[in-house]
């Protein structure tokens, strides 16, 4: 004869009036939260950026179509914000950090599941071997007595935050990249026709000097000479040609494809003297470096509560309420009992061989090394908007003394065709008058790149480039 099971039917004498008061009690505990509320930490800034002179509000501010005007670059631009992987990558882990803040969030809530369970009956010698099964519905709802889940979502919110600070930044760094290279090809293009022309001239200047030392007139060293730098010049092209390839295959890499060809023009932006860069505190707001490092500052902090709240006594309501029998077809008729339980569970951990401790005491330590990462990112971040307003003031300078340079070659390779023609100087000192100009045009390119990419710097270093997202219409 098989042994009735062993849980028993529900009763009617509950007490509603006790089970009042302790639902009162545990919401008047569940608003305990262990832990230090987040403050961002007092910094030491500066009232003032570093030798900043151009007042108004930060350039940073500007949309990225205010500063990069060249219209193919523009289009550059937003073909890389629209297919470019990195920032799917970025915006990939945005959307997992949103489902990781409802998972933290689902801890707080009751947890309903239905279940079909079996369990064995203790049985006398000479009985057969029965088993009891149990179809019921299961709440397990664990109460927030010291804020262990909200701080757990707290943590996870910040995140999220860093998340989206990390995409701005991605897309920062986009522009900022798709612009250089952009000026970069645009420059070696400028480069290598500059180069050509170059050799064009040294070629009609050999085929002269050829032509004047057959009729005895010049020595064939003054020849020798002229085919050496000819052939120095032609040497420079393969190089200009690789760099060229290597930098269209990058910006193709920015665009999600495979290597291609790109045909810029010679961008053409407004280069002020001076770019306004606005105070040292807006970039806590505005760079999205800053953001994502002071939103782990602020998830560090929130699982310090975590783990101190691991150490007190957790408490969870669960309950039971199904049928019972001994045989299993019996669930669905009228035979089986019905049971129904309700009631807390405290659980308080004594010994776990310090593991919850140290776990604590590895949280402060993740709090203390967030905080200090946060304080040097804010110095480094200083510091490159220090470095790249100053490139670009000197590169205005630099720019100048190149174009100055330009023209004195080119009247003194003028006046070296005139004096050679007088018969005054060897040919020697037109040579050497060609081979200035060419480098001083070279020089003069790469001024006008530096120039074009310390704009694209000061842009990056401000957090320049992104956008608030819209807020969510309710």
């Amino acid at each position: 004869m098989n042994r009735r099971p062993s849980l028993r039917p529900a009763t009617a004498a509950a007490k509603p009036a006790g089970f009042t008061l302790l639902a009162v009690a545990l919401t008047l505990l569940a608003g305990c939260t262990v832990g230090t509320d987040y403050r961002r930490p007092t910094l030491e800034l500066p009232a003032a950026h570093r030798d900043a002179v151009a007042p108004g509000d930060s350039f940073a501010t500007r949309d990225w179509r205010e500063v990069f005007t060249d219209p193919a670059l523009r289009a550059l631009v937003e073909q890389s914000l629209t297919a470019n992987l990195d920032l799917a990558l970025a915006e990939a882990r945005v959307r997992e950090a949103q489902s990781l803040v409802i998972v933290a969030r689902a801890g707080a809530l009751p947890n309903v599941s239905v279940a079909l369970q079996t369990s064995p009956i203790a049985r006398l010698p000479g009985e057969t071997i029965s088993s009891s099964f149990l179809a019921a519905g299961l709440l397990n709802w664990e109460i927030d007595l010291w804020g262990r889940i909200r701080r757990g979502t707290e943590a996870a919110q910040a995140d999220l935050g860093g998340r989206e600070a990390a995409r701005d930044g991605a897309r920062v760094s986009l522009i900022a990249q798709a612009a250089s290279g952009y000026f970069g090809l645009a420059a070696l293009r400028e480069t290598q026709a500059t180069t050509l022309r170059s050799v064009e001239l040294q070629r009609a200047s050999l085929h002269l000097m050829r032509r004047r030392n057959a009729a005895g007139i010049i020595s064939a060293a003054e020849v020798r000479q002229a085919e050496g730098l000819l052939a120095g010049t032609e040497a420079l092209l393969p190089e200009v040609a690789r760099q060229i390839y290597a930098t269209e295959n990058a910006l193709a890499l920015l665009l999600a494809r495979p290597p291609a060809a790109f045909a810029p023009t010679p961008a053409t932006l407004d280069l002020p003297p001076a770019l306004p860069i606005g105070l040292p505190a807006e970039l806590l707001e505005r760079r999205p470096d800053l953001r994502q490092a002071e939103q782990q500052l602020v998830a560090a902090n929130a699982r310090v509560g975590e783990a101190k709240a691991l150490l007190l006594p957790s408490l969870s309501i669960t309950g039971t309420l199904g049928r019972v029998t001994t045989e299993l077809g019996q669930l669905l008729n009228s035979t089986p009992s019905t049971v129904a339980s309700l009631g807390p569970n405290v659980v308080q951990p004594l010994y776990t061989g310090g593991a919850l401790g140290a776990n604590r005491d590895a949280a402060i330590a993740r709090l203390d090394q967030a905080l200090i990462a946060y304080r040097a990112a804010v110095l480094n971040a200083l510091r490159e908007v220090a470095d790249a307003v100053d490139a670009y003031r000197r590169s205005a300078e630099q720019l100048e003394s190149q174009q100055q340079r330009v023209a004195a070659q080119r009247e003194a390779l003028r006046l070296a065709d005139k004096r050679f023609g007088a018969g005054v100087v060897s040919f020697i000192e037109v040579l050497d008058a060609q081979r200035q100009l060419l480098a001083a045009e070279t020089e003069v390119v790469n001024a006008r790149l530096t120039r074009q990419l310390a704009l694209a710097q000061v842009y990056r270093a401000l957090g320049g480039g992104w956008a608030a997202a819209p807020a969510a219409k309710s």
